[in-house]
């Protein structure tokens, strides 16, 4: 009795390292240096092959180009209950991002090409001494999670007049490397899946308005459970079966205006809706084996599905950004962004033990020819104290504190 027991906590645990993992808004909002400096209030600007991510509508109004660049993500997370501060593991995350824009001079239509990564990251209390990282029996147990995905995005726009465009792409997300742990049970797999995106871009010699759209995309993700040490006492130690389970990355809505206050200065404000009640629930299947004593659960008692509510909300983002051309060949860039958390109270986890965010960026650009551009941006993230007294496992309840700092560097060639 006592090891079915254990068997049913279990499978809350393994159900809930799955869910809270995907389900943790790991959304990469920074990728591309120059729009960093702005604090990403850069659709209605979008004048380099980084458009293709930010608005590619501007893919049209501007030249041939290549763009690279990387940003170094480097988030620290605490815990704070009983007088006692545990730190999860410090590690710097490195996003990439590549961009390319095509078009001949006599024609209305551009293509565009961009790789990036707007959704990963990490979080891993393994060694932190936090209480729900030990959790060898726990509903909730939390550890190591991680998500690297690369989105691969080709898009065409047409230049309507001299003022107005449009542009339609294709989305493929591969996730291709998927960790989700806990002290029970260690889960990893991958898996892909496509959408679709819109844009448009009207501009006049001193204003711009852009908008675009993403759709939702939905990842199926396969792989392998495994039972680790603390499944042990049910003699599952090292035991694996096929697992699976989906993850929808939301739906995006951006709309941004900018203003050239000046010859020498641009301003911009844009607002993104991101459809994070996508996540409303993750169902888990696992593949019939020993591990179905370990996944048993009051909802499935044979141990071959586990289904997890999330509950998340839609959020919107405001931006605000500016940039001055100092002479010809200089540029400085400032910008903020306040961005609400999507997760509730009462479903929240360590998994991200985020909160309402906001974030300070400042950027500086170089030209070094006609031809190549230098940019580089910091950009610093206040995440508001959470005061966890309502999630249902009590092991959660303290504060929580985060701030994250990144750094940005790219390249862009006109050819």
């Amino acid at each position: 009795m006592k090891r079915i027991k254990q068997a049913t906590v279990l499978c809350a645990a393994t159900a809930f390292l799955t869910s809270q993992a995907f389900a943790s808004g790991f959304m990469i909002p920074e990728q591309g240096a120059r729009a960093m400096g702005m604090s990403n209030a850069f659709s209605a600007i979008a004048d380099d092959a980084s458009a293709n991510w930010f608005n590619p509508a501007g893919l049209s109004f501007q030249d041939n180009n290549v763009s690279a660049s990387t940003d170094l993500v480097y988030p620290v997370n605490e815990f704070t209950t009983g007088g006692q501060t545990y730190t999860a593991k410090k590690s710097v995350h490195v996003v990439p991002q590549g961009y390319v824009r095509y078009g001949a001079d006599d024609s209305n239509l551009s293509f565009g090409l961009g790789v990036n990564a707007p959704f990963g990251l990490a979080t891993d209390w393994t060694n932190s001494g936090a209480p729900f990282a030990g959790l060898a029996a726990g509903a909730k147990g939390v550890t190591f999670s991680e998500i690297q995905a690369v989105h691969i995005n080709p898009n065409i726009a047409y230049q309507v007049n001299d003022h107005f465009s449009v542009a339609v792409g294709i989305q493929y997300y591969n996730a291709f490397k998927v960790h989700l742990n806990n002290e029970v049970i260690n889960i990893g797999g991958s898996g892909d899946g496509f959408g679709g995106n819109i844009a448009f871009m009207y501009q006049t010699d001193t204003w711009r308005i852009g908008g675009s759209y993403r759709s939702k995309v939905k990842i199926n993700i396969t792989g392998t459970a495994v039972g680790q040490a603390g499944a042990a006492p049910l003699g599952l130690e090292g035991i694996g079966a096929n697992a699976s389970t989906s993850v929808t990355f939301p739906d995006l809505h951006t709309l941004s205006v900018a203003y050239q206050a000046t010859p020498d200065v641009w301003v911009s404000a844009q607002i993104d809706r991101i459809n994070w009640a996508t996540f409303d629930q993750i169902v888990v299947n696992y593949d019939p084996s020993a591990l179905n004593a370990l996944t048993a659960s009051t909802g499935d008692p044979t141990g071959r599905s586990s289904t997890i509510p999330e509950n998340w909300k839609a959020t919107v983002a405001a931006r605000l950004g500016a940039e001055w051309k100092m002479n010809e060949s200089t540029r400085f860039r400032a910008g903020y962004t306040y961005d609400p958390t999507p997760t509730n109270a009462t479903d929240f986890s360590p998994r991200l033990p985020g909160n309402d965010r906001q974030l300070v960026s400042v950027g500086y650009g170089q030209n070094f020819s006609d031809d190549l551009t230098m940019d580089l941006a910091y950009m610093y993230v206040w995440l508001k104290d959470r005061v966890a007294t309502t999630p249902t496992d009590v092991n959660y309840h303290g504060t929580f504190k985060g701030r994250v700092h990144l750094f940005a560097a790219g390249v862009t060639y006109h050819f």
